[in-house]
């Protein structure tokens, strides 16, 4: 009964790892899903800035108001007011704020690729905990007995966290890479 109790235990333990690790997956996908859009819309702000000081004059249909639109034109077209940091503005000609658009582009898609880097590795941790958990539920069902159950161990801390124990061997790891090196250094 011990034995049950442990290993329901683990297996609690393991499931609400798996929840935690799956809820901040989920919050990085979003994030990730947020800075794709992002930079797609710099892109988009990159293109339509070097097309806008082609022409003196560009048609355009003017907001009046949430639900009325009117016939105008924009002028001045190579003038730009650029949000340079919190309510800080600045008058830029278009070059210079697709320079601007293109370095603010580059530091989202730096975070792209962190936010991926985060993704793969919080899906790699679900599969190691799916495969704790299956190892935990393929011990106890074995009723934890033979060798190979007495050095492994998860244990439950009382914040949430798990901590899985191994017992360390050390014949494992001097023996394995020096056995290597010596056998290699003769010839």
């Amino acid at each position: 009964q011990a034995m049950a109790s442990v290993s329901e235990q683990h297996t609690r333990a393991i499931l609400g790892a798996v929840q935690r690790v799956g809820e901040q997956k989920r919050d990085r996908e979003g994030a990730l899903a947020r800075m794709r859009a992002c930079l797609e819309e710099y892109e988009a702000l990159g293109a339509t800035l070097t097309a806008l000081p082609e022409r003196v004059e560009r048609p355009a249909m003017v907001p009046l108001g949430k639900l009325a639109l009117f016939p105008g034109t924009l002028r001045h077209t190579n003038e730009v007011t650029v949000l340079l940091g919190e309510n800080l503005f600045a008058l830029r000609s278009a070059s210079q704020a697709v320079g601007i658009a293109e370095r603010r582009a580059e530091f989202v898609a730096a975070q792209v690729q962190s936010l991926k880097e985060e993704v793969r590795e919080l899906g790699s941790e679900l599969e190691k905990l799916g495969a704790m958990h299956t190892l935990g539920l393929d011990r106890g069902s074995e009723g934890g007995g033979g060798g190979g159950g007495d050095g492994f161990g998860l244990v439950c801390n009382p914040d949430g966290t798990v901590e899985i124990r191994e017992e360390f061997v050390e014949a494992e790891w001097s023996g394995g890479g020096g056995g290597g090196g010596s056998s290699s250094g003769g010839g």
